[in-house]
């Protein structure tokens, strides 16, 4: 039996939604390859799709396309892009919204049982702040082009990484690199 492709286009990043769940096991370059040849293909009719598009962008540098991709997650239900409005709301794209901020731009991953970040700040925006709850700690992530600070109000200790440096703060500290 023979089938036949009506058409090269995908609905949806199934391939790189692998690359976002498993990044630890593949390069730059084996993301790059994959990401360039799939994005052009995929259509992002699905709500899943344009935020890991986003995240991945980041991760690559690609600062436009992970913008675009941003918009494109935080707008699908306010410019009815697919159409479907009335049907309701993405909650999906809603989620989606938060991680393109956070694991894109932020670029705040769990490596080696800490927090990572790789921050790449849209250029139309001035700044960034968040709060996360990691294993109990609240921590305060606030983001501009040029730095990123820490705080925590926690007497814990919490140990955290950027651009593959490791830092500590605990006890009321401001972190400020």
């Amino acid at each position: 039996m023979k089938f036949f492709l009506r058409s090269p286009y995908i609905k949806q990043a199934d391939v790189l939604r692998g690359f976002y769940f498993f990044e630890n096991q593949f390069d730059l370059k084996t993301l790059e390859r994959n990401y360039d040849f799939y994005e052009p293909l995929t259509v992002n009719e699905s709500s899943l799709s344009p935020c890991v598009h986003s995240i991945l962008a980041s991760r690559l540098g690609k600062e436009d396309q992970a913008y675009a991709f941003y918009l494109r997650t935080a707008r699908l239900d306010l410019d009815d892009y697919n159409a479907e409005v009335e049907e309701g709301l993405h909650i999906t794209s809603m989620a989606g919204i938060w991680m393109s901020i956070v694991e894109g731009f932020a670029g705040m991953r769990i490596a080696d049982d800490q927090l990572s970040f790789r921050p790449r700040l849209p250029k139309a925006w001035e700044d960034l702040e968040f709060r996360i709850n990691f294993r109990g700690v609240i921590l305060s992530v606030a983001i501009t082009h040029t730095s990123i600070a820490f705080s925590t109000k926690s007497k814990e200790s919490i140990r955290l990484m950027v651009d593959e440096v490791v830092y500590e703060i605990a006890g009321s500290r401001v972190l400020s690199i």
